[in-house]
């Protein structure tokens, strides 16, 4: 809950990559807060990488639904993260209609299981 432990890619026209934090901790008020997400560069990709655990086992990716902001958005990638053992990875292309949005939930159900919500903010 709270806030979503991800980060944002961002592909570039010239298909160079960068990594974004979709959250910082702010020193004046002691916790974590929102990094808004940039979409307003129509010549870009923009995907959002959650992290969390227990996705892996999922019977299919058609089994794995996301809702963010209330649109329906298609996962690409729901399994191991790779690096850190029993971490898992949810890669999904972030739709530009997301922008102006604020903050939004993401609510994931895999397996017909829905996860605890979680929230990104968009520019």
């Amino acid at each position: 809950q709270g806030l979503a432990a991800a980060t944002v890619l961002r592909v570039r026209a010239d298909g160079s990559l960068s990594y974004e934090a979709v959250s910082r901790f702010d020193a004046a008020q002691g916790k974590p807060v929102s990094v808004p997400i940039d979409l307003s560069n129509p010549a870009e990709q923009v995907f959002l990488l959650l992290f969390g655990t227990g996705f892996r086992g999922r019977s299919s990716l058609g089994a794995v639904g996301l809702l963010v902001g209330g649109l329906p958005v298609e996962a690409l990638y729901a399994g191991p993260q790779g690096d850190f053992a029993g971490l898992d990875q949810l890669n999904l292309p972030l739709p530009r209609t997301l922008a102006g949005r604020g903050e939004v939930t993401v609510v994931l159900t895999v397996d017909g299981k829905t996860a605890n919500p979680v929230t990104v903010t968009f520019k």
